[in-house]
Order: structure tokens, then C-alpha cells, then sequence
């Protein structure tokens, strides 16, 4: 964007940008603690699964084995990375959470994904017991969909600082950056729901904000070892993570190449080469 077109576009108050982005924030947690409210328990996709990893956690005390898990309950999930089931079954572990298969009702006429279905368009029958004030096994459900709307939380908050590095001097584009993050509707239904998916987003986003520290501020070592850790976390949170992890490396060869004098870039060269094979070897 040239500079004259930038003249033209108002500049908030640095004052003002932490208000606008803690009503942006607040607004995202009304829309998503509503959606996780509202909408019926296990409706979400997989919820059901998800949520009976994390029960099998905390009362066995010990992560699934995929090979021994047959029923229902939890299917995939149980080959999923275990971090954020591991988080999960520590947020119920004051909790009853047991009980939970009593919402497992199925709909015999259910229409799912019917556009222009008027009646049956949930898969599981659903009753008083999942009503307000909820209780035990409601109670863990919906705690753990509030887990992930915190997660949603951080997600905007790296979104945020992303956007700061990106335009400094102009905090408009990123409140508008977030906002737009914030108010999609697809981004609040997931984070009111039970998904391992909000986890790795949240730390996906996170990586993302320490590579354009780098990028705009150079790289530091204390740094690269937190996005170590930031990216570690996310391969723990699901297999997506190793594409992070390749991104990554990809992304810090770029700054490298970038600030190392043409004379060093073969040397450059050379250590790269190393590193991709000796591992390999």
C-alpha cells in the first residue's frame, strides 16, 4: 500500500486500541460462551468423542491405547496426541463427570447436514437432564467447552500481536485483523464446543506471532527456544503440528539467508544440508 493511500486511513489512538481490543475480546466471549450454551450436548462434531477421551484419562490415569479401544465412545480420538485430552481430564478432575453416555441417545430419524430439514436435525435425543442449572455430567461438558473458548481467547490475543508487528504504526489493521477472526461464526461455534482442534489453532497462532518477531526484530536465542517449546506443544496437541514444525524451520532459513552476508550464504547452505541429513542418516 503506498503512502499516500495511507494518509487517508484513520489512525486510532494508541490510548483507545487496548479498549477496542478488550470490547473485541468480550464481544467474542458472549458469542461463544452462547454457542457453547445453546447448543445441544455431543451436537458438535466428534464432541462426544472428544469429551470420553478425556473422562478415560482421568479415571484410568493413563492415555488410550488405539489398538485396545473398539467401541464407540472414543474411535479415533484415541491415536490422536494426548495434550490437550491430558489438560482436559485435569479440568474435570473435581468434577463427576461420569454419566455422559446417557446423553448418547441416537435420533433413528435424524436428517444431519440437511440444509432444509424443519424437525430431526440433531443426531442424539435430548432431554430436561441437559438443562439449566447444569449438573455432573452436563456440568463437565460444558466446562470443557469453555475450556476451549479460552483457547479461542488466546488465539485472538496472538492474532493481535501478529498484527501490531505487522503494522505498527497502524493498531486499526490489527483490531480489524482480530475482529474479523473474532466475529466469524464458523471460529465461535468451534471454540464453544469440545475439540482438540482449539488447541492447536491457539498454538499455531502463537508460533506464527514469534516468527514475525523474527522477522520484524531478529532472532534471538531465549526466543527460539520458547517457539521450540510453542511448536513442541502444538505436535503434542495433533499431528498438524509437524507441518508447523517444517513451516517453521522453512520460515528461519528465509531470516537467515536474509541477514547473512552473500559471502556466508554457502556456509549457509552447508549447514542446512547437515541438519536435513544427519538426522536422516
Amino acid at each position: 500500500m503506498s503512502e499516500e493511500t495511507d494518509r487517508h486511513i484513520p489512525t486510532i489512538p494508541r490510548r483507545m486500541t487496548r479498549l477496542w481490543l478488550l470490547i473485541i475480546l468480550i464481544v467474542y466471549l458472549i458469542l461463544a460462551i452462547g454457542y457453547g450454551a445453546v447448543n445441544p450436548i455431543f451436537e458438535a462434531p466428534d464432541e462426544n468423542h472428544h469429551y470420553f477421551t478425556a473422562h478415560l484419562i482421568k479415571t484410568s490415569r493413563q492415555l488410550p491405547i488405539a489398538r485396545q479401544l473398539t467401541g464407540d465412545l472414543i474411535r479415533q480420538e484415541a491415536a490422536q496426541p494426548p495434550l490437550y485430552y491430558v489438560i482436559a481430564a485435569l479440568i474435570l478432575t473435581p468434577l463427576n463427570s461420569a454419566g455422559a453416555e446417557d446423553f448418547l441417545f441416537s435420533n433413528p430419524a435424524v436428517q444431519l447436514g440437511a440444509a432444509d430439514a424443519l424437525a430431526n436435525i440433531n443426531a442424539f435425543v435430548h432431554t430436561t437432564a441437559e438443562s439449566w442449572p447444569w449438573q455432573e455430567a452436563g456440568l463437565a461438558v460444558h466446562l470443557l467447552r469453555l475450556y476451549s473458548t479460552v483457547l479461542g481467547l488466546g488465539t485472538l490475543i496472538c492474532i493481535f500481536g501478529s498484527g501490531s508487528l505487522v503494522w505498527p504504526q497502524a493498531p486499526e489493521r490489527a483490531l480489524l485483523a482480530t475482529a474479523m477472526i473474532a466475529f466469524l461464526p464458523q471460529f465461535n461455534f468451534l471454540h464453544g464446543s469440545i475439540s482438540n482442534d482449539a488447541l492447536i489453532i491457539f498454538l499455531a497462532a502463537a508460533a506464527l506471532w514469534q516468527l514475525l518477531y523474527f522477522w520484524v526484530k531478529g532472532v534471538t536465542y531465549s526466543r527460539l527456544i520458547l517457539l521450540g517449546l510453542t511448536i513442541g506443544l502444538a505436535i503434542l496437541s495433533k499431528t498438524a503440528g509437524l507441518i508447523l514444525l517444517i513451516y517453521a524451520i522453512g520460515f528461519l532459513l528465509v531470516v537467515a539467508w536474509r541477514d547473512t552476508l552473500p559471502a556466508d550464504r554457502t556456509k549457509l547452505i552447508k549447514s542446512s544440508l547437515q541438519l536435513a541429513v544427519v538426522p536422516a542418516i
